[in-house]
């Protein structure tokens, strides 16, 4: 019979132990929260990045294809002398969409570059907000 005080004995220290131990653990479990937010922030970031870059990727292997065209354009040009002025007027058609290619490439690297800026700031923004929790 001696069992039941020990037991009530024992049980004051673990219930005053579980008072300390609780918000303890809240604030462990606040803080893993707050980490997995800033991760996920990173991921979605980190996503976009990838997805842009396979865009400028696109662009960049769009922008090789219009200068071979460009440089067998020239080389047929410069092979057949009858054949100048058509090589002329078709380095001219072909360089207007060289520069469309350029100024698409640019472009799309600055919205990329907004993109990553932005993101970075949500990250920043969410680690800072962590870190005061």
């Amino acid at each position: 019979m001696a069992a039941p005080p020990v037991a009530a004995a024992t049980s004051i220290p673990l219930g005053s132990m579980g008072k300390w131990f609780d918000p303890l653990w809240r604030d462990y479990e606040n803080a893993l929260k707050g980490q997995k937010e800033v991760i996920n922030s990173m991921q979605a970031g980190t996503y976009i990045a990838i997805k842009d870059l396979d865009s400028i990727q696109v662009l960049v292997d769009r922008l090789e294809i219009e200068m071979d065209s460009l440089m067998q354009t020239a080389d047929f040009a410069l092979r057949e002398e009858d054949a100048v002025k058509f090589g002329i007027e078709e380095i001219k058609k072909k360089l207007g969409i060289f520069v469309k290619s350029i100024e698409d490439l640019g472009e799309y690297a600055d919205k990329c570059s907004r993109d990553i800026r932005r993101a970075r700031t949500v990250v920043l923004q969410r680690i800072i907000k962590n870190s005061s929790n």
